[in-house]
């Protein structure tokens, strides 16, 4: 993880110019939550003082602080069984926002009655928490005893057991301590020399393959081209110059060399190139566009050699790699991906082992494995 977290830093500090990081967007769940039960300027308590607890929980109002975003708290259990996230896909939130709101607003509602310990019938409801000024599970952590606490043994007196040596303890401590600290700074050692191994690689990826400018004309002229080897380009809506390119319905085998092409669009933020002949060499192809968010290579050749070559591309949110080589050791190098959401490993030779490590070092990352 310190591996992780120093190659960040360094890659963001060398790419100044390079590459834009977006800020991070509040999870949808969160707005509507906000919008139906945080008061905008709460005036009298409790209001206010849930207004500051929920704004500076936000996602974790249904999560638990430090945890896979996969650990839910009790009211976060009960929304996860009432709504299907997959139904609040980024295409239905922009067609269909108000409609999605209305279904949220229904399950927050529904789950509002029901007791934070259900097997418990003194437990609070979550609308009674919110009523109090407290988070909806917070006050399953802090009911009070309903046993006295025992009265402490009276400790033994040296005399009555083993006295303790502490000049003894002192020298336990010290060698334990020294054992840690040299342990800690192995590893740490270990994962700094890797974290400036893939920096640098990347450094000299980028600095090998620079985009060159695109005027009206050659873009033109690469949308040609593109769509004479079967592929198309769509912008996302009608006031946008954002660039979808498609290569997956084609009938015409699509290689790198099609692949290629997509280097001479401008502000190209998605990339389907599932059931292609596309390799790593493709993928390489590639580095360079600044504004990619979503990428489809399932079922192409592509192998563990080709990820390094995502590493800049670091508004890449959306990656599927179903039915390709790649395993563990190569996905280790996603976890550089720092706004990476979903990524689809079915039928790969990653394992559930290596897909719990790279979400641990993820906040936000889901890994689908299939099953």
């Amino acid at each position: 993880m310190f591996a992780r977290i120093v190659l960040t830093a360094l890659l963001a500090l060398t790419s100044v110019g390079l590459f834009a990081q977006p800020a991070l967007a509040i999870p949808y769940f969160w707005e509507v939550f906000a919008e139906k039960y945080v008061p905008a300027d709460p005036k009298e308590e409790p209001a206010k003082q849930f207004a500051s607890a929920a704004s500076s929980s936000k996602c974790n109002v249904c999560h638990v602080d430090g945890e896979s975003k996969k650990v839910r708290n009790a009211y976060g259990t009960a929304l996860d069984e009432l709504v299907d996230k997959a139904n609040f896909g980024k295409d239905r939130l922009e067609n269909d926002k108000e409609k999605a709101k209305e279904e949220l607003i229904a399950a927050f509602e529904k789950i509002g009655p029901m007791k934070v310990d259900a097997g418990n019938d003194k437990s609070p409801t979550f609308a009674e928490n919110i009523q109090a000024g407290k988070l909806p599970s917070e006050i399953a952590m802090a009911e009070p005893m309903t046993e006295p606490m025992a009265e402490p043994a009276p400790a033994e007196s040296p005399a009555a057991g083993i006295a303790l040596d502490q000049a003894a303890i002192d020298k336990l401590k010290a060698e334990i301590k020294a054992e840690v600290k040299a342990e800690l700074a192995t590893e740490l050692r270990k994962g700094l020399a890797d974290a400036i191994k893939v920096q640098l690689q990347v450094i000299e990826i980028v600095k090998a393959n620079p985009l060159a400018p695109v005027d009206d004309a050659a873009e033109e002229e690469a949308i040609k081209q593109i769509v004479a080897r079967g592929g198309r380009v769509n912008v996302l809506s009608q006031n946008s110059d954002e660039k979808v390119v498609s290569f997956h319905l084609s009938d015409k085998p699509i290689d790198d060399q099609a692949l290629a092409l997509v280097r001479q669009l401008r502000n190209v933020v998605e990339i389907n190139a599932r059931g292609t002949a596309v390799t790593d060499e493709g993928v390489k192809q590639l580095v360079g566009l600044p504004n990619l968010q979503r990428l489809n290579l399932a079922k192409t050749n592509v192998t563990d050699a080709a990820l390094i070559y995502l590493v800049p591309h670091t508004k890449l949110e959306y990656l599927n790699l179903y039915g390709t080589k790649v395993t563990d050791q190569g996905i280790d190098v996603l976890a550089n991906l720092v706004n990476l959401k979903n990524l689809y490993l079915w039928q790969t030779g990653a394992t559930p082992e290596g897909a719990e490590e790279l979400e641990s070092q993820l906040t936000g990352l889901e890994v689908n494995l299939g099953s």
